[in-house]
């Protein structure tokens, strides 16, 4: 087994031979991550911008690891209010479509785009997007928001108050908000939706056509199909069980929120 490592206390780029799996820790700025479908083996990176304690890079049996060390979620709150809170750097990493990655960071913005691996990101206020992306993404932020677009495959969110946009060829997805509105667009599947959320209201958007079961449970909000509130079994709060005509195999939409509303449209 092979280790390498490199201290990166001013702009540089690293080129490592050999990468199986990515592993980023970031405070603050951000990170960038781009799956080059053409490239076999190896990862390319490019640190812009650096703060005072120098950015760590190692490899080690193919896991390439970026950044300042801090023990996942649970230590964000520490970095966040410790001395190591003036830690920043800019980093952008090519790398191999099919290594997956994990991302941790406090306030850095996370993007990754184009990787036909599973995808974790984890951060507090840090913005997170991903794009064109063919493995599993599970996502959890505090406050940031989270954008996935042109996905192909499963997602799992969960956040405090980010708002939640996801978007592509979904299979399962799970969302789990307190305040923040929800976002599915799933024109070309049929995907399995489960939402949760306190007062976030959730929009599901469906090919048109698609057959579609919904479950909604909620104490003050409505469900909408298609434009049209359903009848609630339950005459104080929102129980709603809606069977498509066409059976069960299109979409399945699971919501339960406390007062956000949940609306499915289909076309």
């Amino acid at each position: 087994m092979s280790t390498e490592s490199w201290v990166i206390n001013a702009p540089r780029s690293v080129d490592v031979a050999d990468v199986r799996r990515v592993v980023v820790q970031l405070t603050d700025g951000s990170v960038d991550v781009v799956a080059d479908p053409g490239r076999e083996s190896g990862a390319h990176l490019d640190v812009s911008e650096v703060s005072e304690r120098p950015l760590q890079v190692s490899v080690h049996d193919g896991e390439l690891r970026v950044g300042y060390d801090f023990a996942g979620i649970e230590g964000l709150g520490v970095r966040a209010r410790g001395r190591r809170d003036k830690d920043r750097a800019v980093v952008r990493g090519t790398v191999p479509a099919s290594v997956p990655l994990k991302v941790t960071t406090a306030r850095a913005a996370a993007t990754v785009v184009g990787t036909r691996a599973d995808v974790s990101v984890t951060t507090g206020t840090g913005a997170v997007r991903v794009q064109g992306v063919s493995g599993t993404a599970s996502v959890r932020t505090a406050t940031g928001s989270v954008d996935v677009g042109e996905h192909v495959g499963d997602v799992h969110v969960t956040t405090a108050s980010g708002t939640v946009t996801l978007g592509g060829t979904l299979g399962r997805v799970s969302v789990s908000t307190v305040t923040s509105g929800v976002e599915v667009v799933a024109r070309e599947s049929t995907p399995l939706v489960d939402a949760r959320t306190v007062s976030g209201d959730v929009a599901v958007r469906l090919g048109a056509g698609s057959a579609v079961n919904l479950k909604a449970r909620s104490v003050t909000g409505k469900a909408v199909l298609d434009g049209v509130r359903l009848d609630s079994s339950a005459q104080r709060t929102t129980s709603v069980d809606h069977v498509d005509q066409h059976g069960a195999g299109g979409a399945y939409v699971s919501a339960s929120t406390v007062s956000g509303d949940l609306t499915v449209s289909r076309g």
